[in-house]
Parts: C-alpha cells; structure tokens; sequence
C-alpha cells in the first residue's frame, strides 16, 4: 500500500516537458526576417507560419526540434526595381536545437540558416540565406549571398 501511494506522488515524465519553460519552442509560431542584406539587394519576409515539433527521441526540452513554414514570400529590391518570390511549398525546419536559451535551425529549400536566443513568447536572431535571383527581374543580381534579423512570437 505505501509502494502505491509512493508512486502516485511522482511527477510523470512529460511534467518536464509542459508548462512556461522558454525552451519548449514545440507549437506554432509566426515568423519574419527582415532587412536581409547582400550586395545592392535587400529582401524582406512576408509572416510565415512555423510549426515546431520536438523531434522523435529528444527526451529533454534542451535538445532538438523539426517542423514546416508554410508557405511565404520574399520582396527584394535593387536600387528602384523590386522582384517577389513565391515559396509556395513552404520549408521544411531541420537541423532544429535549443540548448539554455540559445537557438538554432534551417530552413530547407530556400535554405536559411538560423541562430538566435529564444524567451517563453518569443525568438529571434541572426539569418542568412543564399537567394538566386536569375530567374526574377533583378537576374543581373545573380546569386546573393544575404543576411539579416529574424523574429517569431508564438502565435
């Protein structure tokens, strides 16, 4: 009888996974990267949805983390001519980890590279991506290496 009443008094194991722990990133969020910068062309986000799972195996929220964005844009400009492109098939978030309030991950297609610091609501950092513009009209750009600041608050 004590045996039983001993057990019932433990916390289960998802009690350390639940709650207002900042670094449970798990759940969905909106996003943006702005002023991302290269050579003469900067490019700005739309908002896009993220949804950021653990990933299988993590047993401590201080691990790692995969998810989606959902579909989005991108607006560049060039001196006076601006280009917008469409990721209608969103990204995939890989490469997600969380250690102590530090973040880092990657968007998959167009690839973004990502870290950052990361509070209960929200998180945000340093950004960069390599964009091929020869399809747009700012072709004569070429391919540009860019970097920039993103944010997500939890939606």
């Amino acid at each position: 009888m004590l045996l039983a009443i001993s057990l019932l008094a433990l916390p289960s194991c998802d009690d350390d996974v639940v709650g207002n722990d900042p670094s449970n990133v798990a759940g969905r969020w909106v996003y943006q990267a702005a002023e991302l910068t290269g050579p003469e062309v900067t490019c700005t986000t739309s908002e896009i949805v993220l949804t950021l799972v653990r990933a299988p195996g993590s047993i401590r929220l201080d691990s790692r983390f995969a998810g989606s964005a959902f579909a989005f844009t991108m607006e560049c400009r060039r001196d006076e001519r601006t280009a917008t492109l469409l990721f209608t098939e969103g990204a995939s978030v890989v490469n997600g980890e969380i250690d102590e309030g530090l973040v880092a991950f990657d968007f998959e297609a167009p690839d973004f590279i990502h870290t950052g610091e990361v509070t209960e609501d929200s998180m945000g950092g340093i950004v960069a991506t390599r964009l091929d513009l020869t399809q747009s009209s700012l072709s004569d750009a070429g391919v540009v290496n860019l970097i920039g600041e993103w944010s997500a608050v939890r939606d």
